[in-house]
């Protein structure tokens, strides 16, 4: 078999610079790169900066530096948190033995992102994101383009040096809607990668980006894959406290589907119409309008008259619409009792239509979200009031149940939901209580930024001074209004955004050689931080390794010597055996197979050479 070193994807390459300098050696001056004497270097397929290029498309001032963003390789991992969660059976995860699917994530959502790639690239089924609407008032990301992680630690304390995690966007400044364009945009490229090739977007949003929004996401997920832009009315009662007394009482949900294989579920047909007054022997049946769409010029042979063979009356078309079927396919229809005759000639005849011929049990969903099945903003309050002991500890939540209808449309058993703007954790509430209430397993995945709250919150009293704490909280307490219905997940595991384990390379920021020297005499020594924890080191390994954060961990207890876990994905094939003690004991690797595409893992201090040759034999290893 083999053996080689795992490397996050972040760490800089060091062979593709040795074979860009063996291809390209006038490229490189003082041991730097020359990107300009590159760029020339490759003639026909790079485009001259002077010629002026026209497209169609959304620019802004930072677009650039936007798209740069989404490309930087992020330097975090999650870490999992032990006691926050709940196993699926709602109980607390206190052993470290959690056995649900659901995911929450504390953390700066573009980074976590970044970090979600390699395992869930192509596992979500729908992403729905609430975003900062760009009031003018409230906030936006501010986004660092040069050490995102290194920002986020800095505002969460996870560092030295405090810095502000979110800026308020105001009107007047210049470039109000350029700075909420550039924090949208790389979340949407990222967000993209990961939904199945059914999957699909929901973002909600309101007048002040819908339209700017809607070019983005032209862009990143292609116009032709523009499914609805939804309206819904959010405010039950007019507000007249704007001084040209207009009362915004709407927003909107703008949705892409990633390809063409997304539909819809639709709207279940109403049955009620159908009866059977007559007792046909053909079942109950519902009369239908028979007029058509097309004029006499454009369907000629659509416009003639119906002759009721009891009565002989006559009955012209509407001349602007002409009948929905031909004549022939009308005769017929009247020979099986299909045609319903009026008493009198002035009035119109009628399909006859069974509901044992109904082919298709749904109708078109519409895109006008009635707020009397989706509810209204302040139903979405007082559901938060009301799990809160009657305290308003969140402002403007969406109503769970417009999020249930969006679930409902777009989700089946097994798929995933991701939001990764969960505020106060509607969609979490809304995925738990749809799969009560339909007993279908779905799981969701929420990630949300430990936004301090306003210190004279109602939240304060509950001991939740940020946003993620209050969703997390809100998971918990709606679990216990659910059913007691075992076969149900109403869990969720909780990980946090923090600093790799493994040490950085310096080239990446700097491009010079003798960076490069530097930080491979670093990895040859370790290639870890001090003080790094097996809990964090084992999940980032799974994370590098594509597996996702639903994986089972197991101790296998064979190994007497050492500490091996196995872990499992539904997603993968083989498994992963890992063990970061910090020595392997002779009696394990004489123990250990490995079957099939299984992957053993461990330090690579912890084994020698002529180890590691007998391990490779085994199977596939990978050493740290």
């Amino acid at each position: 078999m083999s053996h080689e070193r795992l490397k996050p994807e972040y760490l800089f390459d060091e062979e593709k610079i040795k074979q860009l300098k063996q291809i390209a050696p006038e490229c490189f001056e003082d041991g730097k790169i020359n990107f300009e004497t590159l760029r020339q270097n490759l003639g026909q397929w790079v485009i001259d900066e002077d010629e002026e290029i026209e497209h169609f498309g959304l620019s802004w001032p930072g677009k650039k530096d936007a798209r740069r963003l989404a490309s930087i390789p992020s330097q975090g991992t999650l870490e999992p948190i032990y006691g926050e969660g709940l196993k699926s059976d709602g109980t607390p995860d206190t052993d470290g033995k959690n056995d649900s699917k659901n995911i929450f994530i504390e953390g700066e959502n573009l980074e976590v992102l970044k970090i979600l790639q390699k395992s869930y690239a192509g596992k979500i089924k729908m992403i729905y994101i609430d975003p900062p609407y760009n009031t003018g008032n409230d906030f936006v990301y501010d986004d660092d383009f040069t050490e995102p992680l290194q920002e986020y630690l800095r505002r969460t304390g996870q560092v030295d040096e405090e810095g502000k995690p979110l800026t308020t966007n105001k009107r007047a400044d210049g470039r109000f809607h350029s700075k909420w364009l550039s924090m949208i945009y790389p979340r949407l490229r990222l967000a993209r990668n990961l939904l199945c090739e059914e999957g699909i977007i929901f973002v909600s949003i309101d007048d002040n980006e819908v339209h700017n929004l809607r070019a983005v996401l032209n862009e990143v997920f292609g116009e032709e894959n523009f499914l609805a832009q939804f309206v819904w009315k959010r405010r039950q009662n007019p507000d007249s406290r704007n001084q040209n007394m207009v009362s915004p009482d709407h927003e909107y949900v703008l949705s892409f589907s990633k390809t063409d294989l997304f539909k819809f579920k639709g709207k279940p047909i109403d049955i009620s119409k159908y009866t059977n007054p007559d007792n046909d022997p053909r079942g109950p049946w519902a009369s239908i309008d028979l007029s058509g769409l097309a004029n006499s010029a454009q369907r000629p042979n659509l416009h003639y008259d119906i002759i009721d063979p009891k009565t002989g009356f006559h009955y012209p078309p509407n001349p602007k619409r002409g009948w929905s079927k031909s004549k022939a396919n009308i005769e017929k229809m009247i020979e099986e009792g299909r045609i319903l005759f009026p008493s009198k000639p002035t009035g119109r005849p009628r399909e006859k239509k069974f509901l044992q011929d109904v082919k298709n049990d749904f109708t078109g969903f519409s895109t006008w979200l009635d707020s009397k099945d989706v509810g209204y903003t302040t139903n979405g309050t007082r559901e938060v009031a009301e799990i809160f002991e009657g305290k308003k500890i969140f402002d403007f939540p969406k109503p769970k149940d417009l999020i249930k209808k969006l679930i409902e449309q777009s989700t089946t058993e097994g798929d995933t939901i991701l939001d990764f703007f969960a505020g106060s954790g509607t969609t979490a509430h809304a995925c738990l209580e749809l799969n009560d209430l339909e007993k279908v397993k779905r799981n969701f995945i929420t990630v949300q930024f430990p936004e301090e709250v306003d210190q004279n919150s109602d939240a304060i009293g509950f001991g939740l001074d940020n946003l993620s704490k209050i969703s997390k909280e809100r998971i918990k307490r709606s679990s216990n209004l659910l059913s007691e219905n075992a076969s149900l997940d109403i869990g969720y595991r909780s990980f946090k955004l923090t600093q790799t384990a493994f040490k950085n390379w310096e080239i990446q920021s700097s491009g010079r050689l003798d960076s490069l020297e530097k930080s491979l005499d670093l990895f040859n020594q370790s290639p870890l931080v001090e003080n790094w924890s097996k809990e964090g080191l084992l999940t980032e390994v799974t994370l590098i390794e594509g597996f996702t954060l639903s994986s089972s961990f197991e101790k296998l207890l064979e190994f007497s010597k050492n500490k091996i876990i196995q872990v499992t994905d539904d997603y993968c094939e083989h498994s992963l055996l890992v063990c970061l003690d910090e020595k392997i004991h002779s009696e394990t690797i004489e123990q250990l197979k490995l079957s099939g595409q299984d992957i053993f893992i461990c330090l690579d201090s912890a084994i020698s050479n002529v180890e590691k040759l007998r391990l490779s034999d085994k199977g596939l290893i990978k050493t740290i």
